[in-house]
């Protein structure tokens, strides 16, 4: 996967991320794992530097 197609999920994912009702702690699962992805694409993005 390249890093754009990468970012571009992370994008799609964050505009989907919502709380929910149901299982309130499923939004703060959703949220640390938008920012670990988004982790993963910097530091791919600087060994291509």
């Amino acid at each position: 996967m390249t890093p754009a197609s990468n970012a571009r999920l992370i994008a799609r994912d964050l505009s989907r991320l919502l709380p929910d009702w149901r299982n309130p702690e499923r939004y703060f699962e959703n949220r640390d794992e938008l920012r670990r992805r988004l982790h993963q694409l910097a530091k791919q993005l600087e060994n291509l530097q």
